[in-house]
């Protein structure tokens, strides 16, 4: 694996380990008090990353190029500005293993290569109920990439939705939530050396599953 994967990877694993950590040891008391109507809200984001689409589909079947699955990690700024509602800018993190298909150029080696997939997303909240336990819509879209170890592969952005559905429990200076987010776009196949097929843009769905914990600065 090449270093400059690695570190990312362990530094924020390391973050989102800490800050659940720190949630557990003194969230009890922190959600059960009251801090005001503060309207902004930082969220630290660690869950994972479930790609549902090939890059390339193998028409026989068994050889797709596409991205497996891998951790994800996040940062989400949110500010009430449309009463229980709120608007958000975000941006997400995923490291995974893009799995060689039959139809990647002949000097590619070895069955897999790191990929990272990043989004820089904004959009709107939704807060329909009042509660402890309170469920969230996340509507919103933004700019989605990947970069690839892969040889002769190049990186990639595009346009992409952010769509969530998820629940926040809590109204103190501590909020523990937890989202799932569909983040649809599409691929440029001539990013990768490609043989065999004729490259042209193809429909990709990656899902990103997150727990959440929010404080209110």
């Amino acid at each position: 694996m090449h270093p400059f994967r690695i570190a990312p990877r362990c530094l924020l694993l390391r973050a989102g380990v800490c800050a659940l950590v720190l949630a557990g040891a003194g969230g009890g008391q922190l959600l059960a008090q009251d801090v005001g109507p503060n309207p902004l809200r930082l969220s630290v984001i660690t869950g994972g990353l479930a790609p549902r689409s090939a890059f390339i589909v193998d028409a026989r079947g068994s050889g797709h190029t596409r991205l497996g699955p891998g951790p994800a990690f996040g940062l989400d700024v949110q500010y009430e500005a449309l009463g229980d509602h709120a608007l958000f800018a975000s941006a997400t993190f995923a490291f995974g293993t893009l799995h060689h298909g039959t139809n990647l150029g002949v000097s590619v080696r070895g069955a897999t290569s790191d990929a990272v997939l990043y989004a820089a997303t904004a959009g709107i909240v939704l807060n329909p109920f009042d509660g402890a336990l309170r469920p969230i819509v996340r509507l919103g879209g933004g700019l989605k990439g990947y970069s690839f170890d892969t040889e002769g592969a190049e990186g990639f952005i595009t346009p992409t939705g952010d769509v969530g559905l998820g629940f926040r429990a809590g109204s103190g200076a501590v909020e523990l939530g937890a989202e799932i987010r569909y983040l649809p776009s599409v691929f440029d196949q001539a990013k990768l050396p490609t043989r065999g097929i004729v490259a042209q843009d193809q429909r990709q769905t990656d899902l990103v599953f997150g727990i959440t914990v929010t404080v209110r600065p």
